[in-house]
């Protein structure tokens, strides 16, 4: 930009954009106007100089054509004053007179119009050719007078009609010379007009670019700051609220960028706010989980060489949602309080640590060795785990911890804290105060979510089988009934056991779909027995923890005996003496009223769990099944065969029937048939069977046994 336009773009930018856009369209109108005034001025003197100059030519053309009818007319007068005849001649007189009287009329007239120069003296000649012939005239009419016709004859037809010829000559060159001059106006005038044409489209188009340039100028007055703040909205839209429009006008756009500045900078404010608290931890003041992630790699990248070693433990408070609903959240917050503070007491200036969510906090702590890790996690818990006073309330704070080595389970702190997590809930499932990631327990967990999805579609699409292992009267010999046990028959990974999947189908509720399906498949087969004329036997089905809380099972049941038919003493539904005592509803309802509709039912594995004999008398069962660790080599263990024998007369003593599980010899059945149990099931008597190799060994059997 050019020195002096640059005041003029001051200037611009100081004024408004209505008022610059006013201005230029002012200009442009001004410059339109004059343009029109001009021409309007050139065309009216134009048109006047051609006015003129056809005026003129008319007059000089009226002039020498009175001069030449006058000459005319005199010079035929002449004629007649040659005649003898006094009274014609003296008649002629007066018309020559009137006749010269009007050429110097003429003469005059034409004096008038021609202007100054050449084609005045053009005309003194045409006067002195006039003079000459009045001069000649004068002369034949004295000589008329003296009535010298011969001679007057003689000077009339010599000098006097020479002087004549002289004059209209004179006169015929002035009109032509007249008539150039005309022309050669008219062509003056013609190149005046095109000149001015020239010059009005030259104006023009200096108007044109003038009006461009303007309007160029005042869009880039508009369009650049708009560009900038354009820019600059894109910038702080991306999050950089640190960059500012330049404000360089005091126009609306300058407005604009201002008023843009300060929305990113209270923007910016406010964002920084924003992720301040969301890195830190309101009520205990610590850095959330993206905050600690971060802290975390920062430290791992500051270890030395040699000392990259660290341990990463996730600690989360037990019985927060106990406290938070016997004493309220207050409670729960004083207790998340008072963890938090031991946290930071321990760790501050050596670790990263930071609460994750709820009541689990986390610390990643720089070792020597690994095995400080374990050392560390003990720490960590004597100094975490304490009594806490709350309004008289006694509240002991315990944690389950889980621990991850760096950088052995995971190269980064995201990572290594989804593995401490893993181990944390370890920790808690296994009811162990600290737990060390195994990678092993990942692979199996991942193996379960896929097998968890898998099971829907193996349910809906019969992938399921039914197995059946028999059960024998110890008394008579004969086989009483059978267990249905359930395998699955999976597309790519082949025959799944159940311990590969009944776990995980409890834990994710898919269980009640398995007990769905074993119950519907063990009516079945009841059902075909029944319509075949086999003997009939009892089936027992293992039911879940979730089952037995489940209020509709006893109604779904009924239905489905209705529906084929089948006695309800012909089913056995088993529960775990676990199951029972862990399920959190009391489970007699639901047994009882299994019990109403005439189904049988036993406690399966009994032994294992923590039931007492009072409560095993209010339990509506049927029979006892005695748990296989109470069998296994009860032959070598004198004290493990009274305590067999016990188990059994306690279960004939309620009036149950008991049997024992896991018979795998001869000896062990012995002692079995010795303790007084009334049925026995092992893999002495078979091994689980799908539906048709069963039938075939109960047919095999049943002969045998006559």
């Amino acid at each position: 930009m050019t020195a002096p336009a640059r005041p003029l773009a001051r200037l611009s930018r100081r004024l408004r954009i209505r008022t610059r856009l006013g201005l230029a369209f002012g200009l442009l109108l001004l410059l339109l106007l004059g343009l029109a005034a001009l021409s309007v001025v050139r065309l009216t003197g134009l048109s006047e100089a051609l006015n003129r100059i056809v005026d003129e030519q008319a007059a000089i053309r009226d002039s020498v054509n009175e001069i030449n009818r006058n000459a005319e007319a005199a010079a035929r007068k002449l004629l007649v004053l040659m005649s003898p005849d006094g009274e014609l001649r003296v008649a002629a007189y007066p018309e020559i007179s009137s006749s010269n009287a009007r050429l110097d009329d003429a003469m005059q007239r034409l004096a008038l119009v021609l202007p100054p120069g050449p084609r005045s003296e053009r005309l003194e000649e045409v006067r002195q050719r006039l003079a000459d012939y009045r001069a000649s005239y004068v002369a034949v009419r004295d000589l008329i007078e003296r009535d010298d016709f011969q001679a007057a004859r003689a000077l009339l037809g010599g000098d006097t009609e020479s002087a004549l010829s002289l004059f209209v000559g004179a006169i015929h060159q002035l009109a032509a010379s007249e008539e150039r001059a005309g022309t050669a106006k008219a062509r003056e005038l013609r190149d005046q007009i095109d000149a001015d044409r020239t010059g009005v489209l030259a104006l023009c188009i200096g108007a044109l670019v003038a009006g461009a340039l303007l309007a160029v100028g005042v869009t880039r007055s508009i369009i650049n700051p708009l560009k900038r703040a354009e820019d600059g909205a894109e910038l702080i839209a991306r999050g950089e609220y640190g960059h500012r429009i330049a404000v360089d006008s005091a126009d609306e756009v300058g407005h604009m960028a201002a008023a843009m500045n300060t929305m990113a900078a209270a923007v910016g404010e406010r964002e920084a706010e924003l992720r301040r608290l969301a890195d830190v931890d309101l009520l205990t003041g610590l850095p959330q989980r993206a905050r600690f992630i971060a802290d975390g790699d920062r430290l791992l990248a500051s270890l030395p060489e040699r000392e990259r070693l660290a341990v990463l433990i996730c600690i989360d408070v037990d019985r927060l949602k106990a406290v938070n609903g016997v004493l309220g959240f207050e409670a729960g917050d004083a207790l998340l309080r008072g963890a938090a503070a031991k946290l930071q007491t321990l760790f501050e200036g050596v670790a990263a640590y930071g609460r994750l969510a709820g009541g689990t906090f986390a610390a990643l702590a720089p070792v020597l060795r690994l095995d400080h890790g374990a050392a560390l996690a003990a720490q960590l818990r004597e100094e975490v785990e304490h009594k806490l006073s709350w309004q008289g309330q006694s509240l002991d704070l315990s944690v389950s911890l889980g621990v991850a080595h760096w950088p052995e389970h995971a190269p980064d702190t995201e990572t290594l804290l989804r593995r401490a997590e893993q181990a944390m809930f370890e920790a808690k499932r296994l009811r162990q105060a600290v737990a060390v990631y195994n990678p092993g327990a990942e692979a199996a967990r991942a193996l379960h979510l896929s097998l968890l999805s898998d099971l829907a579609a193996a349910i809906q699409q019969d992938q399921l089988r039914q197995f059946l292992q028999p059960k024998r009267c110890l008394k008579t010999g004969r086989i009483t009934g059978a267990e249905a046990l359930v395998r699955w028959q999976h597309p790519q990974r082949g025959w799944l056991p159940p311990g590969d999947f009944i776990p995980f189908a409890e834990r994710s509720g898919r269980i009640r779909q398995i007990t769905d399906w074993m119950l519907a498949r063990a009516v079945r087969t009841l059902a075909e027995w029944e319509a075949q004329g086999q003997e009939p036997l009892t089936i027992a089905v293992n039911i879940s923890t979730l089952d037995i809380q489940d209020q509709t099972l006893p109604a779904r049941l009924a239905a489905l005996l209705s529906e084929y038919r089948v006695d309800p003493a012909q089913l056995q539904l088993e529960v775990t003496e676990t199951g029972l005592m862990a399920s959190g509803a009391d489970p007699i309802a639901v047994l009882n009223a299994l019990k109403a509709w005439g189904v049988r039912l036993a406690i399966d594995d009994f032994g294992t769990g923590q039931s007492s004999l009072a409560y095993l008398q209010h339990l509506p069962v049927d029979e006892l099944k005695i748990d296989r660790s109470f069998v296994q080599d009860v032959d070598r263990d004198p004290r493990r065969q009274a305590l067999l024998k016990s188990i059994v007369g306690v279960g004939q003593g309620l009036g149950l029937t008991v049997t024992a599980e896991g018979v795998e010899n001869e000896a062990e059945l012995a002692c079995v048939r010795a303790c007084g149990c009334d049925l026995v099931q092992g893999y002495l008597l078979a091994r689980p069977m799908d539906l048709r190799d069963f039938e075939s060994w109960r047919g095999s059997a049943t002969a045998e046994a006559r």
